[in-house]
């Protein structure tokens, strides 16, 4: 079931302020922006590049209209125009004005089981922060696309989200439940994902690796100037930069 909107009334602080103090601090201020359709948030995207953000493309169907960015930090907002939409994988592109967001740094590295991550969220649903521990660090998600999964309290609405490493890394976009049972119904029912806030860290979340996005983003012929933060040594025996990681991947193991 794909993570859609479930919108929570409140008066809750932004995503930026939620996530200040963590891992992913940096990309809620300056990467994150928030999908807006009517004036409510169906969303979320990061900006891998001065002029392109990524998204899932089942966020932009349920908006089912032209998309407005709001930055994280409550600050500017601008119209977002779709560059493309993957036919392989859940994935979508948007353009945004240049200098609106600052690309995000981009994991090199690909995930290990039980290794920590953070997800962020749009504004609007009260919780817009998750932190949990990958589960299966390769799956293959019918409909969806190649990524991992992870334990995490991620709301439904979170879609198109970062999911960042202990460095702020992002490694994927938060995209789907894997077994999301009744929870789509309650949340239907009641406008609150209220499995989601009883599950916390046990709920199975589907992240889209952000290597393979942006893979399939240049398949799609959309050119993009992002590349890994090599701020810090790489992993050993996964030295692989994002381009080569999308393909090595697909090799790795289900663990």
């Amino acid at each position: 079931m794909l993570l859609g909107s479930c919108l929570l009334a409140g008066c809750a602080s932004l995503p930026a302020d939620q996530a200040a103090g963590t891992p992913a601090a940096r990309v809620a201020r300056d990467s994150l922006a928030s999908l807006q359709a009517s004036g409510v948030s169906v969303g979320a995207a990061v900006a891998v590049d001065d002029r392109h953000l990524l998204t899932n493309a089942h966020v932009l169907r349920q908006a089912s209209g032209p998309v407005t960015l709001r930055r994280a930090d409550g600050g500017a907002e601008a119209q977002a125009e779709l560059v493309g939409t993957s036919t392989r994988m859940d994935l979508a592109v948007l353009r945004m004005p240049e200098g609106f967001l600052r690309p995000a740094a981009i994991a090199p590295d690909l995930p290990v089981a039980g290794e920590a991550v953070w997800a962020v969220g749009p504004e609007g649903l009260g919780r817009a922060l998750a932190e949990g521990r990958v589960a299966r660090p390769y799956v293959q998600m019918r409909g969806f696309g190649p990524g991992f999964t992870a334990g995490l309290g991620a709301l439904m609405g979170f879609s198109g989200g970062p999911v960042v490493d202990r460095t702020g890394r992002i490694m994927g976009l938060t995209t789907a439940l894997p077994n999301p049972g009744g929870a789509p119904l309650l949340a239907a029912m009641t406008g609150l994902d209220l499995a989601g806030l009883a599950e916390g860290a046990r709920r199975q979340v589907f992240i889209l690796d952000i290597r393979e996005a942006m893979a399939e983003a240049e398949r799609m012929g959309i050119t993009l100037t992002a590349a890994p933060d090599q701020s810090e040594p790489q992993r050993e025996a996964r030295n692989h930069p994002w381009r080569e990681a999308a393909r090595w991947a697909a090799l790795a193991p289900i663990r």
